[in-house]
């Protein structure tokens, strides 16, 4: 059995890093999860070992729609029909893991995982960025956020290349 510090689906980072990038503070949400413990840890230490997984993770900890089967009983309102977030979650991280080349249950660091998705972006914005957000905005983020991680040296995006 490998050895793990956090077992997190891999959007759930991508989120992280992104908002890391746009200065969002992260606090205690009305849901109940744990995104402002976990995000404080994984921004601590860039060396921590990362279990990422296609379900429940640390962050869904807590939360009031996070059934006891480990299933996400919320939807996703903002998309008309409104589809529910265990389905689209499952789908994007399925995604995340192809195009990273990665499998579920995989253990790495977390400097790790952000150097694969810095190799990969720009590009990894299409994947990740919900429907009704701006994906340009999703990318300026993840880069800034990245660079301030020390993963990435610059700020170079699609538009410069």
């Amino acid at each position: 059995m490998e050895l793990y510090d956090l077992k997190l689906r891999p959007h759930h980072i991508l989120d992280i890093i992104t908002a890391h990038g746009n200065n969002v503070q992260f606090q205690p949400n009305s849901y109940g999860h744990s995104l402002h413990l976990v995000a404080t840890k994984l921004l601590a230490d860039l060396n921590l070992r990362i279990k990422l997984i296609l379900g429940a993770d640390d962050i869904c900890t807590g939360c009031i729609h996070l059934l006891p089967d480990g299933r996400c009983n919320d939807v996703l309102s903002q998309i008309k029909p409104s589809p529910s977030k265990q389905a689209y979650n499952d789908v994007l991280d399925s995604r995340i893991f192809d195009y990273l080349s990665l499998n579920p249950d995989c253990v790495l660091t977390t400097r790790k995982y952000l150097e694969l998705v810095n190799g990969k972006t720009p590009g990894i914005e299409i994947i990740c960025t919900h429907p009704k957000k701006n994906m340009e905005e999703r990318l300026q983020g993840l880069i800034t956020g990245l660079t301030k991680l020390g993963v990435r040296n610059n700020f170079r995006t699609r538009s410069h290349v």
